[in-house]
């Protein structure tokens, strides 16, 4: 056990209406939209034929083998087989992590029917964002702000009047996008002021990518947008449990991009310990999904009873393909209901649930009155879940 933590959130409001009864008041997710590069901005697809070449070339050791791959060993299917990953999207010299931001948040905005004067708030998570200061948040609302003027909808003598919400990023590693929600989420439930909130992950990965290591392969970049709203109902953020394993933070780590002091410089890498990280998930997965069901049904406000069964669609972490059969097996859920996209978009850190948020809405898989457990877990060690009734 992790010694997860059941502690009290704030998960809706009681409001007075007009006719003088209380009602309800919960988060919703109102849109959603996504950004990937070689579609939407300059970039490509990164096959694994591309992938094997570059890690032969760089003679990448075969882990637990303390020897470079051979090329018969390291095969484009030999990365389907080890993590289910097929391909991933980079993004071109062009591109940074604002730029991927911007895209996928106006994509939100415009699902939700509402533009950058409706927003309260800005969080980005992102284990890659674009300069140490100022934030990424900072950096897409003055992209915002000029798209705005340029498009004619704010005259430039107005700009600095415009858009002077909280904006800022949040580093929780690929449990960042999870950690905006939650703070963005909170933000709009004690800040009345505030309908509306944007959280976002976004990732430039492939710029920490060291092709020696043979994790290389499984990093990909993109964006993901939630526009959060305000409302009364059923629908919404049900609750939320978030924590640390801070002893294991070795598991996971970057190098090359910090504020230490070293003799020689690093080269940028993603390292991680992929036999801890393996027993941390196959644990954290399974404790979060009945922790998040427990708390839930201990909230006093509910209005039924939720169980695992209930669950239409479980969207965790797309750290690889294969983490979902353990808790399957072991939770009794069918193993369709775990949703999938690493295959086709790689590791994307704060990026990937939204990310495969954003795609399961666009294949039909979530509908109104559907519930779904978001999950994530990164470096740190991270973890997030949240339960919502779409």
């Amino acid at each position: 056990m992790l010694g997860l933590r059941t502690v009290p959130r704030l998960a809706w409001i009681s409001v007075k209406s007009r006719h003088g009864e209380y009602s309800r008041m919960r988060v919703k997710i109102a849109g959603t939209g996504k950004c990937l590069p070689g579609t939407d901005l300059p970039g490509r697809i990164v096959t694994n034929e591309e992938m094997v070449g570059l890690l032969l070339a760089h003679k990448a050791v075969k882990p637990g083998a303390n020897r470079p791959w051979s090329p018969d060993e390291l095969t484009p299917q030999k990365i389907v087989d080890l993590v289910g990953i097929r391909e991933r999207r980079w993004v071109a010299d062009s591109v940074n992590t604002s730029d991927l931001a911007i895209f996928a948040a106006e994509r939100a905005l415009a699902d939700a029917g509402i533009g950058w004067q409706d927003v309260g708030i800005l969080a980005i998570g992102s284990s890659t964002p674009e300069a140490l200061f100022p934030s990424t948040a900072c950096m897409v609302l003055n992209k915002a702000i000029k798209g705005e003027i340029a498009a004619g909808r704010l005259f430039e003598q107005d700009a600095r009047g415009f858009l002077r919400i909280p904006a800022f990023d949040l580093l929780a590693a690929c449990t960042s996008g999870l950690y905006a929600i939650d703070l963005v989420r909170k933000h709009l439930l004690t800040e009345t002021g505030s309908r509306y909130g944007l959280a976002l992950g976004a990732e430039v990965l492939s710029r920490l990518l060291d092709f020696s290591d043979t994790n290389a392969d499984l990093w990909g970049d993109g964006a993901a947008a939630v526009v959060l709203e305000r409302a009364d109902g059923p629908s919404g953020i049900v609750c939320t449990v978030m924590g640390t394993d801070s002893l294991s933070i070795d598991a996971a780590y970057s190098v090359g991009h910090d504020t230490r002091r070293h003799e020689s410089p690093d080269p940028p890498n993603i390292l991680i310990k992929g036999h801890d990280i393996q027993k941390f998930v196959l644990r954290i997965i399974p404790e979060l999904i009945a922790r998040t069901i427990e708390k839930a049904n201990a909230a006093p406000d509910r209005t039924r009873s939720y169980r695992i069964e209930d669950i239409d669609l479980f969207i965790c972490h797309q750290a690889n393909a294969r983490i979902f059969e353990f808790p399957s097996k072991k939770l009794g859920i069918p193993l369709e209901k775990f949703y999938v996209n690493v295959d086709r978009r790689g590791n994307c850190s704060s990026t990937s649930v939204l990310l495969a948020l954003r795609e399961a809405v666009e294949e039909g898989r979530l509908r109104k009155g559907s519930l779904a457990i978001l999950l994530s877990f990164g470096g740190g060690l991270t973890w997030g879940s949240m339960l919502v009734e779409w």
